[in-house]
């Protein structure tokens, strides 16, 4: 048993419907976006510190491929276990996810997350390798855009799904 603003419960990750606090998971999910802002934001100053001072595009874009994989391992690893994997309060969100769509919509929009991810994965790991990376040039300023349009794409979704709860 813990205790949570002033109450006790069992386990907010396994909570009813009916138990969940909307507001609380509310403010759990905005807390995780400033969080995943927050490391995007740190993502974004290494790299442009990475290509202003080193530039070899060959290790900017193995970097790149590293951090693919590590982001979709995780719903990977949920989908095989069913058990929520990351921050307490990213548990606690995946867990009301699941119980708030229900176990076939949950699995069916993680199958997809997964299969997105390891996809892009594999693609950009096959291009990785394919490509001549060493012909890249990293001095032009376009290419901060589709990171950027990805960033406010990613916010907007967020936004638009928390004001759905």
């Amino acid at each position: 048993m813990a205790w949570y603003n002033g109450a006790s419960i069992e386990r907010l990750d396994t909570m009813h419907e009916t138990e969940w606090d909307i507001q609380e998971v509310k403010r759990l999910k905005k807390k995780q976006l400033v969080q995943q802002n927050l490391l995007m934001l740190l993502l974004f100053v290494l790299f442009a510190f990475y290509v202003h001072n080193v530039g070899s595009a060959s290790v900017l874009l193995g970097l790149c491929c590293v951090l693919l994989w590590l982001t979709a391992v995780p719903p990977l690893y949920t989908l095989k276990t069913g058990e929520p994997i990351g921050t307490k309060t990213s548990r606690m969100v995946q867990a009301f996810d699941r119980y708030h769509w229900g176990e076939k919509r949950w699995k069916r929009n993680t199958m997809m997350e997964t299969g997105i991810l390891m996809i892009g994965s594999v693609v950009f790991t096959v291009l990785f390798f394919v490509w001549d990376v060493d012909s890249i040039r990293l001095d032009s300023p376009i290419g901060v855009f589709p990171f950027i349009g990805g960033w406010i794409g990613f916010n907007a979704g967020q936004i638009i799904r928390l004001m759905k709860l």
